[in-house]
């Protein structure tokens, strides 16, 4: 496992490489062939490093989360590898964006100003259902080769672990053995860590996690987390 005190030693990577790098990625694709597909594999995948971040992708960020995935293969290309405007999830996180403090505008509507990152633990799309699963060898590749470099070079103060996948990806790149594995046990917690990153685990805010953790908590836990962005420093 990496762990988040060797981010000081690693030399802050270039945009155009951790893009590059996304699109060349086919660790889980060859690994598991028919299960899931690069996104790079379809020729209107932008040049972006997620494809959440044509919504939130601050380049300095104050917070960077972390969520599942984009979805599957027919919804990536019924929107052209965009977000579609009645994503439930995304105007869940945009109303808990709310209450940490942050004005965001309407998703998908670009947001040039918030200093928000959005990024998910897999970067490729699974096939099969929208809610279909997502295995952990995946979210374990893709901390390791992508959301390391990405934390990296975004440098965020404050990261955020929404769900069981993005939490899992974040407590494996900040080396948070102490912390529960299971969001159940995680969620509305904080860790310090040995970078002075601080970490949040939450529920994810899409119509199944709100089932898992209620709204009420969600509400909770990101008012919370914009305490903590209220104090870190311009």
């Amino acid at each position: 496992m990496w762990r988040g005190w060797q981010m000081e030693s690693l030399v802050k990577p270039e945009y155009g490489v951790l893009v590059a790098a996304r699109k060349a990625c086919r660790i889980c694709v060859e690994r598991n062939p028919g299960k899931i597909r690069s996104c790079a594999e379809f020729d209107f995948d932008p040049d972006v490093i997620s494809h959440w971040e044509p919504w939130l992708g601050h380049k300095s960020p104050k917070l960077l989360a972390v969520g599942q995935d984009f979805g599957n293969t027919v919804y990536f290309v019924r929107n052209r590898g965009r977000d579609e405007a009645n994503n439930k999830t995304n105007e869940n996180l945009r109303k808990l964006l709310t209450e940490a403090g942050f004005s965001v505008t309407n998703p998908p509507q670009f947001d040039g100003n918030t200093p928000v990152f959005l990024t998910n633990s897999i970067l490729c799309v699974k096939e099969g259902r929208m809610d279909g699963p997502v295995r952990p060898s995946w979210v374990d590749a893709c901390a390791d080769e992508h959301l390391r470099p990405l934390v990296c070079y975004l440098k965020p103060p404050i990261v955020v672990g929404m769900g069981g996948c993005g939490w899992r990806a974040v407590r494996r790149v900040f080396g948070l053995e102490k912390a529960p594995e299971r969001i159940s046990h995680a969620a509305g917690s904080s860790w310090t860590s040995a970078n002075r990153t601080q970490v949040f685990a939450v529920g994810h805010p899409g119509p199944q996690g709100i089932t898992n953790r209620p709204w009420r908590q969600q509400i909770a836990d990101w008012r919370r987390i914009g305490e903590a962005v209220s104090a870190v420093l311009v």
